[in-house]
């Protein structure tokens, strides 16, 4: 995540002006950040993944949308004992998410929702860290929210992180086969093979 571009924005401004910029950028606590491009693995894996959960999701009243479209989070009404205000809102565009039922529309913005149930973020050399810690702090602060997918670009490995009572979160095993598949369940259960996911994608060896 690139440096933010001043000194700060309500994310009202930014809401307004994102309809009109020219690069995607995030909102994070009153500061707006331009996000860098991906790798041609990084664009595979993110094609494979909407395509798969497109797939599975048929009929089962839920829908998978891509990183066209932002998700914001409110936060909590207290945050390190003190009221949350405005400018600690986090707008963000994932690399895909799920909804079930009808989207709720953030500050009546179209192009932003509120209410995920699922999400997944692909692994970059220049987003790892941002991945890893900063959005899975604030995609817990979801209420609806049950998991968080993390996918590497640069290797075989799928991380999930999932919701199992009120704000209690555990992360499940990483999968690291081609073989192997990651379940998870929303108005139905579904699988996502990870051969499916890395699908038209050859990892260099590491030299000896």
């Amino acid at each position: 995540m690139q440096q933010p571009d001043r000194q700060s924005y309500t994310v009202e401004e930014y809401l307004w002006e994102e309809q009109r910029s020219k690069v995607k950028r995030d909102f994070l606590n009153g500061q707006v950040y331009a996000l860098a491009g991906g790798s041609l693995e990084h664009s595979l894996i993110a094609v494979n993944l909407v395509s798969v959960l497109h797939t599975q999701l048929r009929g089962s009243g839920c829908q998978v949308f891509n990183s066209d479209l932002k998700i914001a989070i409110p936060g909590n009404p207290r945050s390190k004992g003190r009221k949350r205000s405005e400018g600690d809102e986090f707008v963000t565009y994932p690399d895909a998410g799920i909804i079930c039922g009808q989207p709720e529309y953030y500050k009546g913005d179209r192009f932003t929702i509120a209410n995920p149930v699922a999400l997944f973020e692909i692994l970059s050399p220049s987003t790892r860290i941002y991945d890893r810690n900063t959005k899975a702090e604030e995609y817990k602060k979801i209420p609806g929210l049950n998991y968080y997918v993390i996918i590497d670009s640069e290797e075989v490995r799928v991380e999930c992180r999932q919701r199992v009572a009120g704000n209690a979160w555990m992360e499940l095993t990483p999968l690291e086969l081609l073989e192997d598949k990651l379940k998870l369940v929303f108005a139905k259960e579904i699988e996502i093979s990870l051969a499916s996911l890395y699908e038209g994608i050859t990892f260099e060896e590491d030299e000896v």
